[in-house]
């Protein structure tokens, strides 16, 4: 019963995100909507919910809000950072291993994510909780590391923290 329950609210969220997208009320259109909206719903079972429910534990909005808005703060630091380096002829790319204590594998993408779209490095790999990332400066005292973890892990650390509490 739980798996139907989720079968239809996610064929509902993906069929009205796509309605937002195309903006679109052509015949075509809502079949092609219908067609791709159940084939999502269906190959997501099991990767995105089971018969138990959602498999991940989504952030809470506050933690998302809070994100969204440090991020982009972070991406435009970067952004006058990265000039500055490539100005100054000051690159130097390195990769550099940062050890995350996330252990949520959504928690650890997003992180990764965030990293990617963040100019000036890039994740190369995850494995486990451990990311690769390109750096374009040489890391000296871990800085990278350190400024990852201050800043994109801490926020979904305290949020882990409180899940395991309740």
């Amino acid at each position: 019963m739980i798996g139907k329950r989720f079968h239809i609210k996610t064929f509902l969220i993906l069929y009205g995100f796509w309605f937002l997208l195309t903006m679109n009320t052509n015949p075509s259109n809502i079949v092609g909507g219908l067609i791709v909206s159940l084939l999502v719903t269906y190959s997501s079972y099991g990767i995105l919910y089971d018969e138990k429910g959602f498999v991940f534990e989504f952030p809470t909005f506050f933690v998302v809000f809070k994100y969204i808005m440090i991020l982009f703060i972070e991406i435009y630091k970067a952004s006058f950072e990265l000039i500055k380096t490539i100005i100054n002829n000051e690159y130097s790319p390195s990769i550099v291993e940062v050890n995350l204590e996330l252990e949520d594998p959504l928690l650890i993408t997003i992180v990764a994510n965030s990293i990617t779209l963040t100019p000036g490095t890039i994740t190369v790999e995850k494995k486990g909780s451990k990311l690769l990332v390109l750096y374009i400066k040489e890391d000296r005292n871990n800085e990278v590391e350190n400024n990852i973890k201050s800043t994109f892990e801490s926020i979904f650390l305290r949020k882990e923290d409180n899940s395991d509490i309740s």
